[in-house]
């Protein structure tokens, strides 16, 4: 028993993710403006207690056996209603803290080099992402006078580019008329014309909308949803040329599948019917040289049920 406690206790001792630890897994050297980004943000945590961790274990394993909706072009219904939900608190909240979606922050654990931790702070998993963005804006957009999202959904990833961009032409687009509405308000509101929003269905691509020279396009947890039905909106890409693509997306080739933890997200992975191959298939475009693979790293940063933050970048090969 006096042993069972000790673990308890040593286990609730407070930690924080540095930034020299995120420099060190990342393997990069963060410049001053991301220094004083990150000081803005709280990343203390505490380590489960063996009772904790089991209990998570057991509700993973219970979601996993569950049913749960699948990813695909049938759930346009279920995007329009949820961030149509985000459009009406936004327009009734003066902040722009309303345009974080619902799914974050809905656990007391988030992931962090393949464990579990409590964060001190409820916004520790949305603020994860965000400094993987912030770092991806500082390292990444900087010389794009045009940078595109799609599954742009509340635009909440377009503001974090535009406070390291705030001359450049931000496009948000999605498949939904309430993602459009949201980004057409954040535009008005802040009185920012190089906001803009467009429809796009990466189902099925809209041709007609072509990309200006010398973009960057990013994807942030949205072509997650779209499974094996990658290759339309590839060929699109192909198509327009982008200077530089941008994913930040769960990517099944990257995680381990002798550990337990990325075993289980891999599961959730097929079980939700999540983007699955694409880093496969650019990998075989890079060795017949139409694409270059910049970067395909694990940012080791998730969600309770996923380690769904992984970075790909690459650029066609202009011929």
């Amino acid at each position: 028993m006096a042993n069972d406690r000790k673990m308890a206790s040593d286990a609730s001792l407070t930690q924080v993710i540095s930034l020299e630890e995120i420099e060190e897994v990342w393997k990069i050297s963060a410049s001053n403006w991301l220094q004083s980004e990150f000081r803005k943000l709280d990343f203390t945590f505490r380590s489960l207690t063996s009772f904790e961790q089991d209990e998570s274990l057991v509700r993973i394993l219970g979601i996993l056996l569950s049913e749960l909706p699948r990813a695909g072009v049938n759930r346009n219904e279920d995007w329009e209603s949820g961030w149509g939900q985000i459009l009406l608190d936004f327009e009734r909240k003066s902040d722009e803290t309303a345009l974080i979606p619902q799914y974050f922050n809905k656990f007391n654990s988030v992931r962090w080099r393949q464990k579990l931790v409590a964060p001190v702070n409820k916004n520790m998993e949305s603020w994860m992402l965000g400094f993987i963005l912030d770092w991806i804006s500082d390292e990444f957009l900087g010389d794009f006078s045009t940078i595109y999202e799609f599954g742009a959904g509340t635009g909440h990833n377009l503001l974090r580019f535009r406070k390291r961009h705030d001359l450049t032409t931000l496009w948000g687009l999605d498949w939904t008329k309430s993602s459009q509405e949201i980004i057409q308000q954040i535009a008005t509101r802040r009185a920012d014309p190089n906001i803009r929003a467009s429809c796009f269905d990466y189902f099925n691509p809209d041709e007609t909308f072509q990309l200006a020279d010398s973009c960057a396009v990013v994807t942030v947890a949205s072509l997650e949803q779209i499974g094996t039905g990658f290759e339309p909106f590839l060929n699109y890409l192909m198509k327009n040329g982008p200077s530089l693509v941008i994913h930040v997306e769960p990517i099944g080739e990257l995680l381990d599948q002798n550990n337990l933890m990325d075993y289980l997200s891999l599961e959730y992975f097929k079980k939700r019917n999540y983007l699955s191959g694409y880093l496969t298939r650019l990998r075989e475009l890079e060795s017949r040289q139409k694409i270059e693979i910049i970067m395909a790293q694990r940012s080791y940063m998730g969600s309770f049920l996923i380690d769904g933050y992984s970075i790909v970048v690459w650029r066609p090969v202009v011929s």
